[in-house]
């Protein structure tokens, strides 16, 4: 059974070795929307840049209902898989202007997380990563999204079973993790997933979670690390 503690006792180590994570100013959930759509599969460089190309050539985002998909792809085509990208973000926003008569989420706040969550996860391109996130970060929501950072982190220190999907991964973590907790957990998970537990070369050997870790690899891991 995984205890609060632990994760407490995750958290604090994770932000002494990397920072407290500073206060998320909430966003527009539109753009945080489109943000996470073209983060899928790219860098943060990479969709950021498109994503600030995108807003200049769109704005408001009326405008890309409005435009070819070729165009939308030829603008973010920094984000790379531009082409089922654009047609994501496209169906997106033409769904939610369909239900709400205007491209506005204002009314999420309204739903319980289960019913926003279904909301979001219905529109077609729209998977519970990118509507986690339209939540935590628009509207300060306790939901965990979950990215292959997160994902990877949490089954090495033994949060989730190995057993466990990506999907029913955020429903356990959100479960687990305190609410007030959940902003700051999510962010320190991934600046240690892309400095030290990384996928394929994980730095075991200076990983400041060493000891929490169930990793069944770990010793092997450490000791390459030692060796260079």
């Amino acid at each position: 059974m995984i205890t609060q503690d632990k994760i407490k006792k995750i958290l604090s180590v994770l932000e002494c070795a990397y920072g407290r994570p500073e206060p998320f100013k909430r966003d527009n959930p539109i753009d945080v929307l489109i943000r996470t759509i073209l983060s899928q599969n790219t860098t943060d460089k990479n969709s950021l840049k498109a994503f600030a190309v995108l807003k200049a050539a769109f704005r408001p985002w009326d405008k890309v209902l409005a435009s070819d998909a070729g165009r939308i792809a030829g603008v973010i085509k920094h984000a790379g898989l531009a082409n089922i990208k654009a047609r994501r973000i496209k169906n997106a926003l033409a769904e939610i202007k369909k239900r709400e008569g205007k491209l506005s989420l204002v009314n999420l706040p309204r739903l319980d997380a289960e019913s926003a969550l279904g909301y979001l996860t219905s529109l077609k391109g729209v998977g519970p990563k990118t509507a986690a996130c339209v939540l935590l970060f628009s509207f300060g929501r306790p939901v965990m999204p979950v990215d292959t950072h997160i994902f990877r982190v949490a089954r090495r220190l033994g949060l989730i079973d190995k057993k466990v999907g990506i999907e029913d991964a955020h429903k356990i973590l959100t479960k687990i993790i305190p609410k007030h907790l959940i902003c700051r957990f999510h962010l320190c998970i991934i600046e240690h997933g892309r400095r030290t537990c990384k996928a394929q070369t994980p730095k075991c050997g200076v990983c400041v979670v060493y000891r929490l870790c169930k990793f069944a690899r770990k010793e092997y891991c450490k000791s390459l690390a030692e060796q260079v």
